[in-house]
């Protein structure tokens, strides 16, 4: 059995502190999580950074989000995306430099994981161009004898929150066409919805990840936040297909909510 953890939206400003007026402190927020994670969790086989790292990107931020790693969780097995908050090639060199991985493909055991990128300059949605698209199509194909869990920063089903679904993922459609074609893909996990969300299409667990700074409200019309903590998702994946999941919260500094 293969342990996965994900988290996501981290959202790191230019300094320690509050991104924006009532927010709590990213990077404390961030470190809680860090820290939760090396108390409560054996070393899983990869922790997954599922996008919107920085809040306003740049080398010394995505520095930081590093040092925080190392400091809690030094010597774990990283993998990242970008987010429409990240600048990818800011990402990239960073996590490159530090010996992390960000998009690609690993086997895990009888895993195949698949990194993709959904971040669009200068867009708050996101889109699977049709040459990352091909991409996917070629590394499933070329894996049939694994299970595959994939991974992308933007939703790729609506969530019931009408603000947030009109930002998710603008060409689901061609993104499941390719998933149609090789059934063994059993997951798929995403960013940026700042909260737990689970679905199923044809046999595919969709699960959206809290985020460690900040959540949104589940089902509002407008954006609107959520009085409740930080967390990480822990995933499970068995050698016969199956996935056990589960979102762990951690106590910390929530937003000031007004009505």
């Amino acid at each position: 059995m293969q342990r996965i953890f994900q988290i996501s939206d981290t959202h790191l400003g230019l300094e320690p502190g509050p991104i924006r007026p009532g927010y709590p402190d990213s990077d404390q927020q961030l470190a809680r999580v860090l820290a939760a994670l090396q108390q409560r969790e054996e070393e899983p086989d990869l922790l997954w950074l599922t996008g919107d790292l920085a809040e306003t990107p740049t080398p010394e931020v995505y520095t930081r989000i590093l040092g925080l790693l190392d400091e809690h969780l030094e010597g774990w097995t990283l993998a990242g995306l970008a987010g429409n908050h990240d600048s990818r090639h800011l990402l990239q060199q960073a996590f490159a430099e530090a010996g992390h991985a960000v998009d690609g493909h690993q086997e895990l055991g009888d895993w195949l994981l698949v990194g993709l990128n959904s971040a669009t300059p200068d867009q708050v949605s996101g889109t699977l161009t049709a040459e990352e698209l091909e991409r996917l199509d070629q590394v499933l194909g070329d894996h049939p004898a694994h299970w595959a869990m994939i991974a992308v920063h933007h939703p790729v089903v609506p969530i019931g929150s009408a603000w947030m679904d009109r930002i998710g993922l603008t060409n689901p459609a061609a993104f499941f066409a390719v998933l149609d074609r090789h059934p063994h893909v059993r997951a798929c996990l995403f960013g940026h919805i700042h909260q737990d969300f689970r679905a199923v299409r044809g046999g595919v667990e969709l699960l959206g990840c809290p985020s460690t700074c900040i959540q949104f409200a589940p089902g509002s019309a407008a954006f609107a936040l959520d009085a409740e903590h930080a967390g990480y998702r822990v995933l499970e994946l068995h050698p016969d297909g199956r996935i056990t999941t589960r979102v762990e919260r951690v106590p910390g500094d929530l937003p000031e909510i007004r009505a």
